[in-house]
């Protein structure tokens, strides 16, 4: 199970890093440009010191005077240095361009940091662990910030349910429990540019940890999941872990839209403070499962025990999600159409319902 859990985050991460690299910024096309040069230099200078060195040699052999082997270098040198500004004219365009974005970045800098601190708070999520801020050939376009792409975590309260949406009551066999989502996620804009729909697609890593009230914990036959009292002394806790990979699809709407128009064409900004709703499905595969139990043995040894789940888990997972988003702040409940618990755990509340908020975002 763990090979499933390191492959599943090994694509999330590829998958990141190829959107990533597809995107270059003004200081990869930079670098790219300098070692262009350098190559163009350095190939040059071998070739053109390659013949100073065969001229030496005609010179050691008598072959000619040092004044004229002093006079074909310097021929030799005019030479290279003609075809070296004759390479480095060829890549005037690019030299020109890259000229261009750093005049209108040094231009529209104060804007442009601000317009991003805004773009990127507004995607939903507390803490923002971006890095580098992305760049844009003009700051000042709108269009800019109408998609985005990047890791969202969040976490959550799950309360376990059967036929009620929710259920606080004292009877409930399980606790309310935690879950983590760990999402790479999509945002564009749905329709015209003045549309206030946009549409989020996903790839995310949904784990769960289930805690038995009381002292009882999750044990299993060959027939059913289920859950009994802790026989022994010293019990210290137990709890049953998930994990899934799921895809998200939402549909989010802007209620409080405002509008900037920019060459001629009106757009919906989105670096302004927006109140959001959001509606979606999402659906998933199991690829880890696990009951834990811990406690301390006559000796006052620590005993840990980990053991699979064969019976009463459903292989996939599917639900509704609502949220509602404002400035960053970013809430949501999730409700599991198919129960985390099949037919052979014989426990009441199978459904889980999930209260949770984005804690961070990365974003590219």
């Amino acid at each position: 199970m763990r090979q499933k859990i390191l492959l599943a985050g090994f694509f999330l991460t590829l998958f990141s890093l190829s959107y990533s690299q597809n995107k270059e910024t003004l200081r990869k096309q930079m670098e790219r440009y300098t070692n262009k040069i350098d190559s163009i230099v350095t190939e040059e200078r071998n070739k053109m010191n390659a013949e100073f060195d065969a001229l030496e040699k005609k010179m050691k052999a008598g072959e000619i005077s040092e004044s004229e082997m002093k006079e074909q270098k310097n021929t030799t040198a005019v030479r290279y240095e003609a075809i070296i500004n004759d390479e480095i004219a060829k890549q005037k365009d690019e030299y020109e361009e890259i000229t261009g974005k750093t005049v209108r970045k040094a231009l529209f800098k104060s804007n442009f940091n601000k317009k991003n601190s805004l773009f990127r708070t507004a995607r939903g999520a507390l803490l923002d662990l971006t890095f580098e801020q992305p760049e844009f050939d003009d700051p000042e376009d709108p269009k800019n910030y109408l998609q985005s792409f990047g890791y969202v975590a969040g976490i959550s309260l799950i309360n376990f349910t059967d036929k009620k949406f929710f259920d606080f009551s004292k009877g409930n066999e399980l606790k309310n429990s935690s879950s983590g989502n760990f999402t790479l996620r999509y945002e564009n804009q749905l329709g015209k540019t003045t549309s206030p729909v946009f549409y989020r697609v996903g790839l995310g890593w949904r784990l769960e940890t289930i805690i038995p009230n009381g002292d009882k914990i999750f044990t299993q036959d060959d027939k059913n999941l289920y859950l009994t009292d802790f026989t022994g002394n010293n019990f210290k806790k137990a709890w049953l872990r998930t994990d899934y990979i799921y895809v998200p699809l939402e549909a989010i709407f802007v209620l409080n839209p405002k509008y900037k128009e920019y060459n001629g064409v009106r757009y919906i900004d989105n670096t302004k403070k927006q109140l959001r709703i959001g509606i979606g499905l999402y659906g998933g595969v199991k690829i880890n499962d696990r009951m834990h139990l811990q406690y301390k043995n006559d000796f006052g040894n620590k005993v840990y025990v980990r053991e699979g789940v064969s019976k009463g888990l459903n292989p996939f997972i599917a639900g509704g999600k609502i949220s509602i988003e404002y400035f960053g702040f970013n809430i949501y409940v999730m409700k599991d159409f198919t129960p985390i618990f099949n037919n052979e755990a014989l426990i009441r509340n199978k459904s889980g319902v999930q209260i949770g908020i984005d804690l961070w975002a990365l974003t590219f």
